[in-house]
């Protein structure tokens, strides 16, 4: 990923999804902040990935992460930057009931939504 730099650390991930803004889709939502203007990163977004163990066994759940990171890399040329953004996958989303062109479909609506493309 070009522009982007995953978060790793709870505490950033708990402090997104509190405060942040947030759109839902039928297979995801995602949580936005913007970055602070006083920090050096200004030209970077953060991303990160939250998918609960209710939706499957580690491969199916690694298998639908890799999804969303492909997705993310896919459309990263295309979405400002200045933002923290979180992933939140849907309790009921598996391997089995859903697929990468829905979820591709799922998050486009969703940056389009939260006004993340540029023109």
């Amino acid at each position: 990923m070009l522009h982007t730099i995953r978060l790793k650390r709870n505490k950033v991930f708990k402090y997104i999804l509190k405060n942040g803004e947030f759109f839902k889709g039928k297979y995801v939502s995602i949580h936005i902040t913007k970055i602070n203007k006083n920090t050096d990163n200004v030209d970077r977004n953060y991303f990160g990935i939250c998918i609960s163990k209710k939706n499957g066994n580690s491969v199916n759940r690694n298998k639908i992460k890799r999804w969303v990171r492909e997705i993310y890399k896919n459309m990263e040329i295309n979405l400002k930057t200045g933002y923290n953004i979180v992933i939140v996958i849907k309790k009921y989303v598996t391997v089995y009931n859903t697929d990468y062109h829905k979820l591709y479909d799922d998050i486009e609506n969703i940056f389009k939504g939260l006004d993340l493309y540029e023109n």
